[in-house]
């Protein structure tokens, strides 16, 4: 895609989470909610992912265990099949052409590492408040798709089977770009489809 799609759409996507907060005060990680980023340009359509591992395996601190390891990659595995996630329709002869799945993850108490070496605070009052930076921790799944499509604009509507998928899953927000323009709304798990007649 060009370079002006992704301008445009870190543009849409900093208003958009503006007014979100400003809206209903979501946050980043507010379990059972995911952030959906769609892009059309020209034959070609992109999905981008963004959502809080507490949605996708039940617990967003970061894995140790072999069978949260086993969770996380059963999830990355599920992720792979993307009409798991999302299906376009038949007619618009989409091809996926490219994708990316990955689990990012951020363990801030690692950075408390040094605190060890801080033998002679006899009180240690500072670990309470590690013990509250290690619920802090998080995992985020991220999953981008990339479709040639033979007849994009029969795209009317995308189902999204993956809140049957990820029953922890509640809502998505949705950015949309195209050159028709941009827009935001929200899809949710009893009504599982956008439309996106006009907007392509």
């Amino acid at each position: 895609m060009k370079y002006i799609i992704y301008i445009l759409l870190s543009f849409n996507l900093m208003t958009f989470t503006i007014s979100a907060e400003e809206t209903r005060q979501v946050d980043k990680h507010e379990h059972g909610v995911g952030e959906l980023n769609i892009a059309v340009e020209g034959s070609t359509i992109e999905f981008e992912f963004m959502i809080p591992g507490a949605d996708i395996v039940g617990f967003e601190y970061v894995a140790k265990n072999d069978e949260d390891i086993a969770k996380i990659n059963q999830a990355l595995k599920t992720f792979d099949d993307y009409t798991n996630i999302f299906t376009l329709p038949s007619n618009s002869l989409c091809e996926l052409n490219g994708q990316k799945v990955a689990l990012k993850e951020e363990d801030e108490h690692d950075e408390h590492e040094e605190h060890d070496e801080h033998e002679e605070h006899d009180e240690h009052e500072e670990h309470d408040e590690h013990a509250e930076h290690a619920e802090e921790n998080h995992n985020e799944f991220y999953a981008k798709y990339s479709f040639e499509c033979g007849n994009i604009n029969a795209i009317k509507e995308v189902n999204f089977p993956y809140f049957a998928t990820f029953t922890n899953s509640g809502e998505l927000e949705v950015q949309f770009i195209s050159n028709m323009g941009s827009t935001s709304f929200g899809v949710e798990g009893d009504k599982p489809l956008i439309n996106t007649d006009g907007k392509i």
